[in-house]
């Protein structure tokens, strides 16, 4: 029996969560397997359009591992010094926020590099991605400043340099 491609990353996800409720029960119970089993099913049947296909999956090669790592590293270094912006903002007897949106393109171009950027952007205190459409972004932030930073974020070109990588892998 063959399993056509795009069934084996349904199978795959279905796999996954069956034994992810399996460890969170811990039981073997006909019952529980059977509402595992049904669940699932269900949330990987409800997802399967937006499981990542391989060739969209980021190549684990040395250099791209080593670029996802750099990344995150960076992340988490843009994460803290937001906290303290942040802090500073909120602790000073007259808050200085001007809440702002700003609307500005990216040159990220894969579907999950963009979700990434999204994703950061709004783990970033003070800042909110609200929209993502294609190539252009809305973010509203807690000040202009920060909110006409997100546009030239570096973070930005970080996961351009990843895409050109993986190209070139």
């Amino acid at each position: 029996m063959c399993i056509r491609k795009e069934n084996r990353t349904f199978w795959a996800t279905f796999g996954l969560l069956l034994l992810f409720w399996l460890l969170i029960t811990w039981r073997l119970h006909w019952q529980h397997l059977l509402v595992g089993v049904i669940c699932s099913w269900a949330v990987a049947m409800i997802n399967r359009d937006l499981l990542l296909q391989p060739a969209e999956r980021p190549l684990l090669l040395l250099t791209t591992a080593r670029k996802w790592v750099q990344y995150f590293c960076q992340l988490l270094a843009a994460i803290f010094k937001a906290n303290w912006d942040v802090a500073r903002i909120v602790l000073k007897p007259k808050l200085e926020i001007s809440p702002s949106f700003v609307r500005y393109r990216t040159r990220v171009g894969k579907p999950f590099n963009r979700l990434i950027l999204g994703n950061s952007i709004t783990l970033t205190p003070g800042t909110l991605t609200v929209e993502i459409a294609e190539d252009t972004y809305v973010v509203h932030a807690i000040t202009r400043a920060a909110a006409e930073d997100c546009a030239e974020w570096e973070m930005m070109n970080r996961l351009a340099e990843i895409e050109e990588v993986e190209r070139g892998a």
